[in-house]
């Protein structure tokens, strides 16, 4: 009997210390985590269905709607592209020759030369400064000029040439001459009839500097006419400039006043590059022709 007991107290023993070791938590059992720790994956986007046009509903280079080129502000047409290439410093036109690229030599003496790797001095800013000219001085003294009726005052012992009638031709010594162009002086005189106007005078100045200009010189530029007065009469007068086929470059001017029935002239040829000088002596002589 005692045994039974005591077999029937080990098996509840037994089923009370299993019921509490299966109330027990487990160690090694970790709750499911669903909150997200790292980088949230993002699955590729896939591309859009392509859908065919037909060939024939597409114009050449369009490509089914508006491109974004059409508007766009960094799209620049080739001349525009050209005039910034032309900007840079190794910038080479593409219709310039290959042969004509490596044959070209920059010729002597160019006024603006190029400004490349080495230092040059470009003009005006780092060329040294010229010495300036001094002015021409003259001495003037009175001449008669009996084949044409006047008297002026010009530069002292200047040649004189009376053999044409009409006509005074006062020269500049030869051993004065500058630049290649002796300075001339020419003075006229012709009759004319009473009803010789403004218009005449203007179309003898251009007559003349036609006459002038001829085929003499490589380059051709005469002024538009002008009033001045000249003997005490309003006359007319021009300008011009050329360059002979030398290279001589050489200016004049022409002045014309009719007075008394008569057409005065006063003519000067000198070198260009004393132009002031002696258009101050033909100043000079303009304003003191008198008729004799």
């Amino acid at each position: 009997m005692k045994r039974k007991l005591l077999l029937v107290l080990c098996l509840l023993l037994t089923a009370l210390l299993l019921s509490s070791c299966s109330s027990k938590p487990d160690p090694n059992d970790f709750p499911d985590i669903t909150q997200a720790i790292g980088p949230t994956y993002t699955p590729a986007p896939t591309d859009p269905p392509v859908i065919d046009v037909p060939a024939e509903d597409v114009a050449e280079g369009d490509m089914g709607g508006e491109s974004i080129f059409s508007t766009n502000p960094f799209d620049l047409d080739d001349s525009l592209l050209a005039g910034m290439a032309a900007q840079e410093e190794d910038y080479v036109d593409p219709n310039y020759g290959v042969e004509d690229l490596f044959s070209y030599s920059q010729p002597a003496g160019t006024p603006y030369p190029y400004a490349g790797s080495t230092p040059i001095p470009l003009d005006p800013i780092d060329m040294p400064t010229p010495t300036p000219r001094p002015d021409l001085s003259f001495t003037y003294a009175t001449y008669t000029a009996s084949t044409v009726g006047v008297s002026f005052s010009g530069p002292v012992s200047w040649q004189i040439d009376q053999s044409l009638s009409g006509m005074f031709i006062l020269s500049e010594p030869q051993n004065q001459v500058k630049d290649g162009q002796q300075c001339i002086i020419t003075l006229s005189a012709e009759p004319v009839t009473s009803n010789y106007d403004q218009s005449d005078l203007k179309s003898h100045v251009k007559q003349r500097l036609n006459t002038i200009g001829g085929s003499e010189y490589t380059e051709w530029s005469p002024s538009l006419t002008a009033t001045r007065y000249m003997m005490g009469r309003e006359g007319v007068y021009a300008n011009y400039s050329a360059t002979r086929y030398d290279g001589t470059e050489v200016g004049g001017r022409i002045h014309y006043v009719c007075l008394d029935n008569t057409l005065y002239g006063l003519e000067i040829i000198y070198p260009l590059g004393f132009k002031d000088d002696f258009l101050d002596v033909f100043g000079e002589i303009r304003s003191s022709m008198k008729s004799m």
